[in-house]
This record gives structure tokens, sequence and C-alpha cells, in this order.
């Protein structure tokens, strides 16, 4: 997923491709919307080289793994 965050002072209107077709967001200033990787937008790409939106991307649930926590190896005192 990606998230969209309008970092400007004025409200603008994002188009973006989705395999359905193109579907239009507007975004008021200082908000965000999240969307599918797989959308794709000239103008979003634009609006970044301008300063102007801010995309984050943020992995998707099923492809976070969770580390394997291992129990550290106890040294037993050495009898003499």
């Amino acid at each position: 997923m990606k998230i969209i965050k309008n970092v400007s002072m004025q409200g603008l209107s994002i188009p973006f491709g989705t395999p359905q077709g193109v579907k239009s967001f507007f975004l008021a200033p200082k908000k965000s919307i999240e969307v599918p990787d797989m959308w794709k937008s000239k103008i979003a790409e634009n609006l970044v080289h301008r300063r102007m939106v801010k995309i984050i991307k943020k992995p998707d649930a099923l492809e976070v793994k969770k580390p394997i926590n291992k129990t550290p190896k106890r040294r037993t005192p050495k009898s003499n």
C-alpha cells in the first residue's frame, strides 16, 4: 500500500489509473489517503518532485515477517 499525503496548503485532485479505470481523489491540505501499490499516477509523481505531496510505501501485512527469537546459550560454571 502507498500513503499519499498532501503537505501543501492547497487542495489537490489526484487521478489514479486502476484496473477498473480512472479514479480521482481530492486531498484537502494536510490530509492523506491510502491506495494500493499497483495504482499509478503521473500527477502524484510530479507533485512529489514539486514537494507538494509525499508518498510513503507501507509494507503489506502479509509481507511482514516476525523475527525468530532464539534463547541465548547459557554458560555453565566450570568445575575444577
